[in-house]
């Protein structure tokens, strides 16, 4: 293990490759998106701001538009079974990797419902979506009449947690439509995004090996266990796909991996000044590795929590520099940043500069305040 990997290093290749130290042309929604391996979209707003933070001029429009307009977006349940954005071109991509760790056992949210009615759900789900964009209700109606399903499993599928809807969307047979005013919609994915083209489960985690390692390396199977929702042990299995390929290195005195082929550039990697807002669930917070170089332990419980997974971070030179806040207000937005120390005058510009694009993108006056 000859190679060693300093953190100012390793957060301008991570910046770069998040499309932090720049951001990426407004047309190239999916293609960061795809970069970044998926995005969380518990709550849609969230993950339209991640890629604010890395598409350059767009609005909440223009997120939406890639969902239900252009559907080169498609929203899902997907790693850990939360729900992400994922680019539509690699959605079968998801689905085929997806197939490969899946566990079909009883359900402690559904303990009355055995395996093999699962099995004829999802199958009854993939049938009453053929050609249709159904809410949560039509489909249950749908489904509960093919099947004769009992009330209780009928409460089960109209459920928000969407416990008998996750397995239809592991298979592909499932993923969100656009919503009829406050209810969502259901579509097959194949239909909705005209195109199938699923690979084997090998090849699909070659492709989506090489990507994680090129966004978050250097990495190691714990890292990609987090990311996926797997036990240490399996996610090392999974790297068997692409050992091969990969460079060992010393990070900060951890040894982790990096593509072989990246090697030259992380280490000849310029080094990146870069300030950004960050929401909640970002993908670059979430999956930073070891959390010791992101945040000190004096102010992690400030960013990390159990329930929320991290608070909106200031993020400095790649490192959390403060936390954030938005507030609407009737006629703007209020922006309170906290940073954990001093900012210089070029870093409360550089706030100021990011603050004012927050509000062009949520289409609305902002005003700014740093104190910490």
């Amino acid at each position: 293990m000859g190679i060693n990997l300093s953190r100012a290093q390793v957060n301008s290749w991570r910046l770069s490759n998040h499309h932090l130290a720049k951001r990426a042309r407004k047309g190239q929604i999916e293609n960061v998106v795809s970069d970044l391996c998926g995005v969380q979209a518990q709550v849609l707003s969230y993950a339209a701001l991640a890629i604010w933070a890395r598409v350059e001029g767009i609005t909440m429009q223009d997120v939406q538009d890639a969902l239900w307009k252009h559907r080169s977006l498609v929203k899902t349940w997907c790693m850990r079974g939360t729900l992400h954005l994922i680019s539509a071109s690699n959605l079968p991509v998801y689905v085929a990797a997806r197939k490969t760790t899946m566990v079909v056992k009883p359900d402690w949210l559904t303990p009355e419902i055995g395996v093999e009615e699962r099995k004829r759900i999802v199958r009854a789900i993939h049938e009453a979506l053929d050609g249709e964009i159904l809410t949560r209700e039509r489909l249950t109606e749908k489904v509960a009449k093919s099947l004769g399903l009992s009330a209780s499993v009928r409460k089960h599928m109209l459920s928000g947690w969407g416990n008998l809807l996750q397995p239809a969307a592991e298979q592909g047979y499932l993923c969100f439509g656009p919503s009829e005013g406050s209810k969502v919609t259901f579509v097959r994915p194949d239909q909705w995004i005209g195109r199938w083209d699923e690979p084997s489960g090998g090849d699909a985690w070659r492709r989506l090996l090489r990507q994680f390692f090129s966004t978050y390396g250097p990495a190691n199977h714990h890292d990609i266990g987090h990311w996926w929702g797997l036990r240490p042990d399996k996610a090392k299995i999974l790297m068997e796909h692409i050992e091969d390929e990969l460079e060992e290195v010393e990070f900060e005195g951890q040894k982790k991996w990096v593509r072989r082929e990246d090697v030259e550039q992380i280490v000849d990697v310029e080094r990146i000044h870069s300030v950004k807002l960050l929401p909640s669930w970002d993908c670059y917070v979430m999956f930073y590795y070891p959390r010791e170089l992101f945040v000190s332990q004096s102010h992690r419980a400030r960013i990390f929590t159990k329930l929320q997974g991290n608070r909106p971070v200031l993020l400095i030179d790649g490192v959390a520099g403060g936390v954030w806040e938005q507030r609407r207000k009737s006629d703007h937005t209020e922006v309170r940043v906290q940073p954990f120390s001093d900012l210089g005058s070029a870093q409360e510009r550089l706030v100021s500069e990011e603050a004012t694009s927050l509000g062009e993108f949520l289409g609305t006056n902002v005003e700014v305040s740093i104190s910490w």
